[in-house]
């Protein structure tokens, strides 16, 4: 009998990149993420973790840094869904956050990921690909009753409930769109 993969949903960034294991619920998956913020850093809910981001040397060392947060934090036997480059970064970060990503695909050599546009991610959680971040949270709230913001203690929307939000859409979105590949090649 073949073993069930556990479902990973990666937000990647620079700043702020997150983790969704998934779990049947919001309630029994976990998360982690990096933060810059000592507020943050710590047992948040009984399901969410942030760690504080380590010094780093230089551009490298802190790209390798942050894909160890990743590949510490995975479960074996994992079925990855990383969301894809936005375009709408501009000057040398997009270099930065091609070098970092590149960095996290090559140390995941031999894992099995996918990479899914921002755009299906958004559909997929609001049905709408060109919603915000505003839309994807209220989305969250709406389907889980949950307002992070008020757990994270923030006024408006940012880093990390953002970027947790988004992990558990890409997790959620990423399965349902490979069970449906999986469906389709049966029939």
């Amino acid at each position: 009998m073949k073993q069930m993969k556990t479902i990973i949903g990666i937000d990647y960034s620079l700043t702020c990149p997150a983790i969704c294991i998934l779990g049947d619920s919001f309630a029994n998956s976990q998360f982690h993420y990096i933060t810059t913020k000592q507020k943050y850093s710590g047992k948040i809910s009984h399901n969410i973790t942030g760690y504080l981001m380590e010094t780093y040397s230089d551009p490298i060392d802190r790209f390798t840094k942050i894909s160890d947060f990743v590949l510490k934090n995975l479960p074996k036997n994992s079925l990855i869904f990383i969301e894809g480059y936005s375009f709408g970064s501009k000057g040398r970060a997009i270099f930065q956050i091609a070098e970092n990503g590149g960095i996290l695909k090559y140390r995941l050599t031999g894992q099995e990921y996918h990479i899914i546009p921002p755009a299906n991610v958004k559909k997929c959680a609001t049905g709408k690909g060109n919603a915000n971040k505003d839309k994807m949270y209220e989305q969250l709230k709406k389907d889980t009753g949950l307002d992070l913001m008020a757990i994270f203690d923030q006024q408006t929307l940012s880093n990390p409930v953002s970027d947790v939000v988004d992990a558990y859409y890409i997790a959620k979105c990423g399965y349902e769109s490979f069970k449906s590949k999986e469906t389709s090649r049966k029939n």
